[in-house]
């Protein structure tokens, strides 16, 4: 009996890491999308800007990713 309780919550804590990581990846999707919108509602911000004719002196920004940073990538996206 108690081998089988053991598989059981094996079977159950399985179960629930793949919902959080279905839930993470869920999320990562979601995120992606806003800062794609977010980078297009800024191209159109600029180029309104740069047709205004205002000067704007664009910063060059370090947007390095950090040393520890490794990319998240799903089966499906490769």
């Amino acid at each position: 009996m108690g081998k089988v309780w053991v598989r059981e919550t094996n079977a159950s804590s399985s179960r629930s890491t793949t919902g959080r990581v279905i839930a993470l990846t869920e999320e990562a999707a979601t995120l992606k999308g806003q800062l794609v919108a977010q980078d297009k509602k800024m191209n159109m911000i600029l180029r309104a800007l740069q047709m205004s004719g205002l000067q704007i002196p664009m910063l060059a920004l370090d947007l390095a990713l950090p040393s520890t940073f490794q990319l998240f990538r799903t089966a499906d996206t490769q």
